[in-house]
């Protein structure tokens, strides 16, 4: 009797042992799982943030669209993305860590001054997105997007260098220009885009359908300009170039067009764009210029003349590290007299202050090529570098020109850069000269060379060589 009495106290200070095990388990796991729950809440705070700035990132922005279009609360909002321009100059010239550190800053701005109703998002590199919600108008929102380039045009501070920065924003609206999310950032997006190449500064732009069937044409165009064949699809058009003094045909500018099967012709001025922007201007270029040798060397043998053919160069070309060479080698294949070549460059790109630029002038000075900046006076130039680089010749801008008798400016302006170009022993030629009274100013400041429809339009080669090649290389302008 006394051993089972002894048995069930055992047993029940075991029991009791057992419990308290229990117990502590239960309030071991419940902490653990506390723990565990912290962290995992942690982890997915961590997933939504940008490990950079600490904003909300790309992940974040896709979720809180989503929870705004399939609220059980009917609900508008409008969907920001932003772009800081240049922002690559800032890492190329001062370094990743440099152009971290001027993000932090800007997103750190951002999310502390931006108006009620937004919230702030990375999405990736120097692009950030915010969401207005809340059903406000779009008045508020072009007030939002102001309040946004004001901030981030703030100059920045960091190692003692001052950036200060603009940005494009593209602006789309749910639910009245898309229903998708995909949708809602692709539009954003081209907005966003449209606006970096339309202003080219601090700006802002709504997408609407209009942008939409832009971006549509643009892509169609890219897409027919990738398949074209060029010797049947493209054409060189010329124009002539005259001595202001004596009349006399000096040469031609290649003009391309494109005479596309299906759509007819399509201007110079939007599939070239296109074309550089995809990188096909490259192969198109060199179409142009084997073209464009072809012809003058036909032309100078069979007229015995020495006329010079000049012929557009995208920066892309010339930044090409075998474009020199390439060049050099269609000369002497085609034996081609380098004197007939000029190469003309846009005013911004001779401008660039790379080395790689210098180095390609020297190249085509040194073969006998000349070079010409072509819309010259448009706000780029300096005269250090007209100096440093091998130019030959200033082609004045048309803008200049169209005004040239009406705007005092703009005659005193061109009159300075004919000077100065003399001084400095550089031909001068004015593009778009169209009337006589623009002729006899011109001729008046002592431009060497005029262009333009008052001598003739640009015109097929079977055309201009009975125009002009024909008529003993001579215009009379009475």
């Amino acid at each position: 009797m006394t051993k089972q009495i002894q048995e069930g106290i055992q047993n029940k200070n075991l029991l009791k042992a057992e419990l308290e095990i229990n117990e502590q388990l239960e309030k071991l796991v419940a902490e653990r799982t506390q723990e565990l729950s912290l962290v995992n809440k942690n982890l997915e705070e961590l997933s939504n943030r940008d490990s950079l700035t600490g904003l909300y990132n790309r992940r974040q922005l896709i979720e809180s669209i989503d929870s705004l279009i399939f609220s059980k609360i009917e609900n508008s909002f409008a969907l920001l993305y932003i772009d800081a321009n240049h922002f690559k100059a800032i890492n190329d010239s001062y370094g990743h860590q440099t152009g971290d550190e001027v993000l932090r800053a800007l997103g750190n701005r951002l999310v502390k001054n931006c108006m009620p109703h937004c919230k702030v998002f990375r999405v990736g590199g120097d692009e950030f997105a915010v969401i207005v919600g809340d059903n406000v108008g779009k008045e508020y929102i072009c007030s939002v997007a102001e309040r946004i380039l004001e901030l981030i045009q703030m100059p920045i501070l960091v190692d003692s260098y001052f950036f200060t920065i603009t940005a494009s924003i593209g602006i789309v609206s749910y639910p009245e220009d898309a229903k998708d999310k995909f949708f809602l950032m692709r539009y954003a997006d081209i907005a966003m885009y449209e606006a970096k190449n339309t202003y080219k500064g601090n700006n802002y732009m709504f997408f609407d359908a209009e942008l939409s069937k832009k971006i549509e044409r643009k892509n169609e165009i890219g897409f027919l300009l990738r398949r074209a064949d060029y010797d049947k699809e493209l054409v060189l058009y010329y124009q002539p170039q005259y001595n202001t003094q004596d009349h006399s045909l000096v040469g031609m500018e290649a003009l391309l067009r494109w005479i596309q099967p299906e759509k007819g012709f399509i201007g110079p001025g939007e599939f070239i764009p296109i074309a550089e922007e995809s990188g096909d201007i490259i192969e198109i270029g060199e179409w142009v210029i084997n073209r464009a040798m072809d012809q003058i060397k036909k032309w100078n043998e069979t007229f015995s003349s020495n006329l010079k053919v000049s012929i557009n160069v995208s920066p892309l070309q010339i930044q090409k590290s075998n474009f020199v060479s390439w060049f050099r080698e269609k000369l002497y294949e085609k034996n081609v007299d380098a004197q007939w070549i000029d190469l003309e460059i846009t005013e911004g790109s001779a401008m660039a202050p790379d080395s790689a630029n210098e180095e390609v002038f020297a190249s085509f000075a040194q073969m006998g090529v000349t070079t010409s900046i072509d819309d010259f006076g448009t706000g780029y130039a300096s005269l250090h570098y007209i100096k440093k680089f091998d130019f030959n010749r200033l082609k004045i801008a048309k803008e200049l020109i169209d005004n040239i008798y009406e705007d005092k400016n703009a005659k005193l302006i061109v009159q300075a850069i004919i000077m100065m170009a003399k001084g400095m022993g550089l031909k001068t030629i004015a593009e778009g000269v169209e009337d006589m009274k623009q002729f006899q100013i011109l001729k008046m400041l002592n431009c060497d060379e005029i262009q333009g429809y008052i001598f003739g339009k640009p015109v097929p080669a079977e055309e201009f060589e009975r125009e002009h090649l024909n008529n003993k290389m001579n215009k009379h302008i009475s």
